[in-house]
């Protein structure tokens, strides 16, 4: 055993000053990450949509996908993101 075995989890982040935030701070990066996901990889949208159960709602979604990811196409950001996916050679599982 060793003798940092015995400190707590997280004293070290605490005695360098380092504070836990709260929920309501991880809210806003949470949300601002999924937005970005859904502007720049649209087609991974399309892809999710694509693998849910069949229903009525889950063909709404996967067209309302669809017509997102072709208005992101128009637009630019996931052309952007196809062409760094391309360049990097991220292959899609």
């Amino acid at each position: 055993m060793s003798p940092r075995d015995d400190i707590a989890l997280g004293t070290h982040d605490l005695e360098a000053g380092m504070r836990p935030s709260h929920i309501r701070s991880f809210v806003p990066v949470m949300t601002i990450a999924v937005a970005l996901l859904f502007v720049f990889n649209s087609q991974g949208l399309v892809r999710w949509t694509q693998n849910l159960p069949p229903s009525r709602f889950s063909l709404a979604l996967s067209d309302a996908a669809n017509v997102w990811h072709e208005a992101m196409m128009a637009a630019g950001p996931a052309r952007l993101f196809a062409a760094i996916k391309d360049t990097i050679g991220v292959e899609p599982r």
